[in-house]
């Protein structure tokens, strides 16, 4: 599958909307990764990776965007690894 552009995709979360460029890329995992340039166009960012959220002053207002809990990963060894893809 080939690498393709999308411009002008709105993402709604919460009160917030994003109109971004978009790439679509092969990945398991994820629905969608925001990256640096997102990241970029956004300014001054302020993170917490313990508590999980990102907070950023847009347009006259403060955003906080915060991430879905779960229960921690447990880390396996390399057998671990290769018994699980073997499945």
């Amino acid at each position: 599958m080939l690498d393709r552009k999308f411009h002008n995709i709105k993402i709604t979360m919460g009160e917030y909307v994003l109109n971004s460029l978009m790439f679509s890329i092969p990945m398991g995992g994820a629905n969608f990764v925001l990256g640096v340039q997102w990241l970029q166009f956004l300014g001054t960012i302020d993170f917490n990776f313990q508590e999980i959220f990102l907070k950023v002053f847009w347009e006259g207002k403060a955003i906080e965007l915060r991430g879905i809990r779960r229960k921690p990963r447990k880390i396996i060894n390399y057998n671990g690894m290769t018994n699980l893809l073997k499945k």
